[in-house]
């Protein structure tokens, strides 16, 4: 089986977008909850979704990953 390590910077961009889309997510909420317009708010809280969703995509699959690795090393 291969390596399937990822470079430092690698990981560091993957960090970043974590906190973007948690950043994200978290602006656009605060947004939605402060807005008057039924339309806008419902655009706002399917962006918001949609960045929760990208952030929880990913640190689902880096868990999995580094557990998958983990298991590897023990054998």
């Amino acid at each position: 089986m291969q390596n399937q390590s990822i470079s430092t910077k690698d990981s560091l961009y993957i960090e970043d977008i974590l906190a973007w889309n948690l950043l994200a997510a978290k602006k656009i909420h605060f947004a939605a909850t402060n807005c008057q317009t039924p339309e806008v708010k419902a655009a706002m809280e399917k962006a918001c979704q949609m960045h929760t969703k990208h952030y929880e995509t990913i640190s689902n699959y880096l868990s999995s990953a580094s557990a998958t690795q983990s298991a590897g090393q023990m054998q």
